[in-house]
C-alpha cells in the first residue's frame, strides 16, 4: 500500500515545519508549499496523487478559500483540511478545520478523519 500523500499550505515556515514533522513521525509523506499559487503548481506537476490538503485560510496573495475552490476543480480533488488562527469558518467548511495553535493529536486525528478510508489503512 502506498503511503498517503500530504500538501500542507501555510506561509509560516515555523507551521509548516511542526505540521511536517508531526504528519512525518506518524508515517505519512508531506509536501509543503508557502502559499496557494506554489501549491497548485505542485498539485499539478505531482506524479502521483496527493491524499490530503492542509491549508490556513490567511495567507498573502491566494488565500485558503480561493486555493480551496482551485482544488476542487482538479480531476479527483484531495480533502482539504483548514487551519487558521484568525479565522474560524462557519457550517460545512467548520467540519474540516483546526484552530491555530492545535496538538500533535489534534492534528493527527483530523488528518485520519479526513483521509479517504483505502489511504488510511496504512
Amino acid at each position: 500500500m502506498t503511503t498517503p500523500m500530504v500538501l500542507v499550505v501555510d506561509d509560516e515556515a515555523i507551521a509548516r515545519a511542526f505540521i511536517e514533522r508531526a504528519l512525518t513521525q506518524e508515517g505519512y509523506q508531506v509536501v509543503l508549499a508557502p502559499d496557494g499559487e506554489t501549491a497548485l503548481e505542485v498539485l499539478r506537476s505531482m506524479d502521483r496523487r496527493v491524499s490530503l490538503v492542509i491549508t490556513d485560510l490567511v495567507m498573502p496573495g491566494m488565500g485558503g478559500h480561493a486555493f480551496a475552490l482551485e482544488v476542487g476543480k482538479l480531476p479527483s480533488p484531495p480533502p482539504v483540511l483548514y487551519i487558521s488562527a484568525y479565522e474560524e469558518p462557519q457550517g460545512e467548511m467548520a467540519k474540516r478545520f483546526l484552530q491555530k495553535p492545535f496538538s500533535i493529536g489534534d492534528l493527527t486525528q483530523a488528518v485520519r478523519r479526513l483521509l479517504p478510508q483505502e489511504a488510511a489503512s496504512r
